[in-house]
């Protein structure tokens, strides 16, 4: 099922596409190009055999005339007779008839009731046998004229082939243009196919790439086409990228490392000085000082970690049992819930299974569970996870104050808090570390209102298929104080 719904979209992906629109224009436009042309050829045949005809009964009518020229109305007779003979020809009709329209000479038994005798040329309709069971009609295309003394003669062509020929060849046109038309949706098809599949290749390197393995290149064929220029064009770019990003690496290294060191120092200095300092005043200050420190190194940590989290790699994804994470964070942070006196609520569906980095996926879930002990006063904070249309979900509740509607997308951004939280320590990087770990997972990060308080869902991407084996190294979260809020998952 899964193959053939994989296909199904493939196969719309191919009609949806732009070069298959393009091949659609084309082939409306070729087949405008031969209909106009097949149908410019069936008129200048249908006339050539129009005037192929009326220049026979022209020529039968000059015949007649030399015939009454030299033996008078006898020799009309004579000839009418000798062109028709005893039995109908295939396809000649005359007639000539008296002055009182009775039959002289001729093939037809009388004159056509609807021949109008002011018209040259007529066309009109005959039985072609009045004997046979079976009345067979033809069409009869004629030149009427009158002999001196009121004789009127009727010479004509039955122009059944020409319509069998017209009617065939019309037939003949009609199918050509739909081959055309057909052949065109095919090449379309190919074509677009072709396309496709060297642009899905580049989109899927792209895809790798964001998902954070710059190592990726988009593969480059052997001809010196646009694609293969434009391949050579997005790997130069890609290099250069990957010389920017390694560059912006190191100096966020140098830069941890020169910051976080002197600022270690200082606080342990700090923490040197208060334990030899009695005076309260100064000793109030100093604590103060070490407070400040431990907030800038706090927020220098949060910040390593958005980084690290935005530029995370699937290739660290392995398969991950959600209970087991759900369980270790809530081991760690019940004990502060308790100190609040809040009721904190597990609630967890066995065998949820998702993909993901082990590690960022619990500190997203230590944020968000920190985030709701902090804010909420009284009431309960609640973990849950469920299966939802085949993709696990977590959720984390709280009976907090909650996010106005309006904030709720600005939340997500760096270093922005809002008015009730001014009082709490912390730096605004919480969310935007939970929201980089979502993206990097391709999770769908959803803020409710709980009413009261906050409800956040994580989302993950279906997993086709999940692995027996499950990571099971210990998570690597930040140590916890049950008498204060935890300063690495707070922020």
């Amino acid at each position: 099922m899964g193959l053939n719904r994989n296909s199904l979209l493939k196969l719309l992906s191919v009609f949806g596409s732009t070069t298959f629109r393009l091949a659609l224009i084309y082939t409306l436009i070729f087949g405008l190009s031969v209909g106009g042309l097949f149908y410019f050829v069936f008129w200048t045949t249908a006339k050539f055999a129009d005037q192929q005809i009326e220049a026979a009964i022209t020529a039968d009518v000059t015949s007649f005339q030399e015939a009454f020229a030299r033996a008078d109305l006898n020799g009309l007779v004579m000839a009418v007779n000798r062109r028709t003979g005893t039995e109908l020809r295939a396809d000649g009709v005359y007639l000539l008839v008296d002055p009182a329209g009775n039959p002289l000479a001729g093939n037809l038994h009388a004159w056509p009731r609807k021949v109008s005798a002011d018209d040259v040329w007529v066309t009109f309709t005959i039985v072609r046998d009045a004997t046979m069971p079976t009345q067979e009609y033809g069409d009869v295309r004629a030149l009427q004229f009158v002999v001196p003394g009121g004789y009127r003669l009727l010479v004509g062509r039955d122009i059944r082939d020409a319509q069998r020929f017209r009617t065939q060849l019309v037939r003949s046109l009609n199918i050509g243009l739909a081959l055309t038309a057909a052949l065109g949706l095919v090449g379309g098809f190919i074509f677009s196919g072709v396309i496709m599949r060297r642009i899905e290749s580049i989109s899927r390197t792209c895809r790798r790439i964001m998902s954070g393995d710059l190592s990726q290149r988009v593969h480059v064929p052997r001809t010196s086409d646009e694609f293969g220029r434009l391949a050579l064009s997005i790997n130069a770019m890609l290099d250069q990228i990957e010389r920017l990003m390694r560059g912006m690496q190191q100096v966020s290294d140098n830069v941890a490392h020169d910051l976080r060191t002197p600022l270690t120092r200082l606080r342990s200095r700090l923490e040197s000085a208060l334990r030899h300092m009695h005076d309260p005043v100064n000793r109030e200050a100093i604590e103060g000082a070490v407070a400040d420190a431990d907030s800038l190194l706090a927020t220098f940590a949060a910040l390593l970690r958005i980084a690290r989290a935005e530029a995370g790699s699937q290739r660290n994804f392995v398969d991950l049992d959600l209970v087991t994470i759900i369980e270790e964070v809530a081991d760690l942070y019940a004990p502060l819930a308790e100190d609040k006196c809040l009721s904190f609520i597990s609630d967890c569906k066995s065998g949820l299974r998702a993909r993901g980095d082990r590690n960022l996926v619990a500190q997203a879930l230590a944020n968000l569970v920190d985030n709701a002990i902090k804010y909420t006063d009284t009431g309960s904070v609640t973990i849950s996870a469920a299966e939802r249309d085949g993709r696990a979900v977590l959720v984390v509740a709280d009976t907090g104050p909650g996010i106005a509607d309006e904030y709720k997308d600005k939340v997500l951004e760096r270093l922005v808090r809002l008015e009730q939280s001014r009082t709490s320590p912390g730096s605004g990087l919480g969310l935007s570390l939970v929201s980089a770990v979502a993206k990097s997972h391709k999770i769908d990060l959803i803020l409710r209102d709980n009413n009261p308080g906050l409800r956040v869902e994580l989302v993950f991407p279906r997993v086709e298929q999940i692995s027996t084996t499950v990571a099971t190294q210990p998570i690597l979260l930040p140590a916890t104080k049950s008498s204060a809020p935890r300063q690495a998952a707070a922020e």
